[in-house]
């Protein structure tokens, strides 16, 4: 019986992203592409039967998740909740600058927030908002929950989620953990089985070629150790 849907969103394009700059937790805005975007998510949600809204404190996210939900047709019961443990990856002195520059760094970048820190606050979110928020829902019919936050968040929460065991995928069910702007992860909660992968950064309602091809804030996705 499935308990819960969950459909983790990355926030609309920003400037950022287009130009490549490591955005990290600076609070940037989304760009009209960003914003046209996020119309377009109106339209994927506009039958979901959404109960809540779990979304990043940080503008480009928070906004992603208002210009879905206010078109809603259950706007006005649709809890949204702003949570800063869902911000990005703070990247220290790389924050605001071209992705270039990663280049000339060398060593481990004490101003930027640790891995093991960002996954603990990742993994603990997860437990905590999903896990046991979800185990105490109850109701007649699953629930249905949008989270909006970041691609470096995204991909690594989910990447851990399955080398912990505390979701389950498909052996190859991710072969590339680009997490793109606007894609949707969708995770399903049935009783008495782990939470189950349906699907990893999905863009069947974009068009490809107006993506973003890589995720600045991802190191290692454009290429960079």
């Amino acid at each position: 019986m499935l308990m819960a849907r969950i459909y983790i969103l990355r926030h609309g394009e920003t400037d950022e992203n287009r130009a490549h700059i490591i955005q990290g937790q600076r609070d940037t805005l989304l760009n009209e592409a960003g914003r046209k975007q996020a119309a377009i998510a109106i339209d994927v949600f506009q039958n979901v039967d959404l109960d809540i809204a779990l979304t990043s404190d940080l503008k480009r996210a928070a906004e992603t998740a208002e210009i879905i939900i206010q078109d809603h047709p259950k706007r006005d019961k649709i809890t949204l909740i702003k949570d800063e443990r869902l911000r990005e990856r703070f990247l220290g002195k790389l924050e605001g600058k071209h992705l270039s520059e990663r280049r000339n760094q060398s060593g481990v970048d004490d101003t930027a927030e640790s891995v093991a820190s960002f996954l603990d606050r990742a993994l603990s979110w997860w437990d905590m908002e999903i896990i046991k928020r979800l185990a105490g829902a109850g109701g007649n019919r699953p629930q249905e929950v949008l989270v909006v936050s970041h691609g470096g968040f995204i991909s690594s929460l989910v990447k851990n989620l399955i080398s912990s065991g505390r979701v389950e995928a498909k052996p190859e069910q991710v072969t590339n953990w680009t997490c793109f702007n606007l894609s949707i992860t969708t995770i399903d909660m049935k009783e008495g089985s782990k939470p189950l992968l349906v699907s990893y950064s999905n863009i069947s309602h974009l068009k490809a070629e107006e993506l973003v091809q890589y995720n600045a804030d991802v190191l290692k996705a454009a290429g960079f150790n």
